[in-house]
């Protein structure tokens, strides 16, 4: 047993090795970090599927909208969703609403990594660029995919209707969302940090009040607008080098002894590790 543990741990690591030997570090034009008690957490934006979005998360951060705001509705295994309520509230001085960007057209000039065809939610799923996406070839249409990690902006019951308010995956990927809500990015670094966000009661829905302990945003800041000696140096994962294919031909075809029963080669694409790591 201690053997095949042994061997089932050298794999691990072995795959591990060779994701960071090719890597690219974050674009700190498009990363976000949020200080939170824990430590920090970077989030990815996708200016390529919501550019409309990101670039209005951007443009509230280095606003200081959000610094002292917390994470208000966090229920365990679903979202943790944070901002000013004002999404909901129908405040005429809230921040303008967005049109929501659920989908595009397949963009052929981005390189697809191709992960599982057909998907239990699409056609066929993928990676570019590290996000998860899906995409529909008869109606030439791609999609973010609500993966752990991700981070949407939350909306009402009108599609159009969101404006600062967003979430972060917490558990088991809510994939019936997909092209429901506009994802616009994805945490590449401090996923511990946002799974120790403090979630809500059940009863209420996960709605917190801030005067009982909410998870507070103590900062939101754009990467690149941090002093060069202070930012994190974070590398992701290269999807596109020949070891990342490796790693996700191993991951689904599981040949280890350590399997009674060998399960089906398939793979899920909210399954493959997407953090990144600090370079020293």
């Amino acid at each position: 047993m201690r053997i095949i543990a042994k061997r089932l741990s050298l794999a691990i690591a072995v795959a591990a090795l060779a994701v960071s030997a090719h890597a690219r570090p974050v674009d700190p034009d498009n990363s976000v970090v949020l200080q939170l008690v824990d430590g920090p957490v970077v989030i990815e934006l996708n200016t390529i599927f919501a550019p409309h979005t990101a670039a209005q998360f951007k443009r509230l951060v280095r606003k200081g909208f959000y610094d002292g705001l917390s994470f208000y509705r966090v229920i365990d295994g679903f979202v943790a969703q944070g901002g000013d309520g004002s999404d909901m509230s129908g405040d005429e001085n809230a921040e303008p609403s967005l049109v929501a960007e659920f989908d595009r057209p397949w963009p052929d000039e981005l390189p697809f990594v191709s992960v599982q065809k057909p998907d239990m939610f699409a056609p066929e799923t993928g990676l570019i660029d590290g996000f998860a996406v899906a995409k529909d070839p008869e109606t030439g249409r791609a999609w973010l995919t609500h993966c752990p990690g991700a981070v949407g902006m939350a909306r009402g019951d009108e599609p159009h209707s969101g404006s600062t308010d967003f979430y972060i995956v917490i558990g088991q990927a809510p994939r019936y969302l997909d092209r429901n809500i506009t994802l616009f990015g994805r945490v590449v670094y401090g996923m511990d940090v946002v799974q120790r966000i403090r979630r809500g009661p059940p009863a209420t829905g996960g709605m917190i009040d801030s005067a009982d302990g909410a998870t507070v945003i103590e900062s939101a800041q754009v990467l690149a607008d941090m002093p060069e000696d202070e930012r994190l140096q974070i590398v992701l994962a290269d999807t596109g080098s020949k070891e990342f294919g490796e790693m996700l031909e191993a991951r689904r075809h599981r040949t280890a002894e350590w399997f009674s029963h060998t399960p089906p080669a398939v793979l899920d694409v909210c399954q493959i590790p997407n953090q990144g790591t600090v370079q020293r």
